[in-house]
């Protein structure tokens, strides 16, 4: 039975009391895509050591239904569902090998070898899981999380030149680490307040600390700029199928006035980031902020307005040059080839 036939299932007592506490860590602590990731790996670690006695079928039924869980509870925490998506691709992966070893061992006519690699790749066995094997799989995965930031820095330098102008948008650590590693080139930064000013100006004031001549400018003015700017250099929180990606708010109107004046795009995302979801299928109303950051409660306005302030932009695929991976630079159409390798197909959907 493919485990996208039978009916979703209900996680048990003690695994709904591990997902309620990681959901209550998330909410209550508000860690960066990273932590989230580490939180998620950490949690799925937990439950498949707990399922000793599980079938393939069985484990991955389990494994998805965290997935659903902690996706009904934290929509806008895209990483924590792709990491579920890599932790059953590896459970998969793990029982297609055992399959292929316990065919090839056993006296089997090429015909019957044929005619059943189908049905290996489409189904999973009932067999006894290798716990071993999987938390090795898990183990591999953690120390990527762990090493993504530097892997992604030290491309910095292949992509900043002497004296060109550079141009960021908001805080983001990932970003702030990639303009400290590209210093050496000696170019010359400015950085576009986002929504979050006292974080844009807390991150100009370590760049400068760092010896990166900084800029701090305010958003409106990046339009006006953009002509002088040599490139533009952002960190997403997610990119989407298609080549898209999800930025903060105030990003968008940064990449179109790049493209209006063919200033390159360069995103930065880590492996973990890449989500098989679309544009499309995002609920914006879900993702809201504070009214008070698009209108500040002293103004009298905000008496008789209903001001909206989304927490994220979705960018075109159009409006970005390069992704920058752990595995190098991927233009936005090669984003489903990046997809297609680090998911099943039969996961895009939890």
């Amino acid at each position: 039975m493919s485990p996208l036939s039978g009916p979703p299932v209900e996680l048990g007592e003690k695994h709904a009391e591990l997902v309620v506490k990681f959901v209550a860590n998330i909410r209550n602590s508000k860690p960066d895509s990273r932590n989230v990731a580490l939180a998620t790996i950490t949690l799925l670690e937990q439950i498949i050591s707990d399922s000793n006695s599980a079938t393939a079928y069985e484990l991955c039924t389990l494994v998805r239904g965290v997935g659903r869980a902690v996706g009904r509870a934290l929509p806008q925490q895209l990483v924590a569902g792709n990491i579920v998506r890599r932790v059953l691709r590896a459970v998969r992966d793990e029982y297609r090998n055992q399959a292929d070893q316990s065919v090839e061992g056993a006296t089997s006519s090429l015909q019957r070898l044929v005619l059943g690699a189908g049905a290996r790749r489409a189904t999973l066995p009932r067999s006894a899981p290798e716990l071993d094997n999987l938390r090795d799989h898990i183990a591999e995965l953690r120390l990527e999380l762990e090493t993504s930031s530097s892997a992604i820095s030290q491309q910095a330098r292949q992509h900043a030149h002497t004296d060109e102008l550079i141009l960021t948008y908001g805080a983001s650590d990932l970003a702030e680490r990639w303009l400290k590693q590209a210093n050496s080139r000696r170019y010359r930064l400015i950085l576009a307040e986002s929504s979050d000013v006292r974080g844009s100006a807390a991150m100009a004031a370590r760049l400068s600390a760092a010896g990166v001549p900084v800029t701090l400018v305010n958003s409106a003015s990046v339009t006006g700029l953009m002509s002088r700017v040599n490139k533009v250099v952002l960190g997403v929180s997610a990119v989407l199928a298609g080549g898209a990606a999800r930025a903060a708010a105030g990003a968008h109107a940064v990449t179109l006035a790049a493209k209006h004046y063919s200033v390159p795009v360069i995103a930065l995302a880590p492996l973990y980031k890449l989500s098989p979801l679309h544009a499309c299928s995002q609920t914006p109303a879900a993702a809201l902020a504070s009214p008070h950051r698009a209108l500040s409660y002293e103004y009298a306005e905000s008496a008789v307005c209903r001001p909206y302030a989304p927490l994220h932009d979705s960018i075109p695929p159009d409006h970005i040059t390069l992704f920058i991976t752990n595995l190098g630079g991927s233009s936005p159409s090669y984003i489903y080839r990046l997809l297609s390798e680090l998911y099943d197909p039969n996961d895009y959907e939890l």
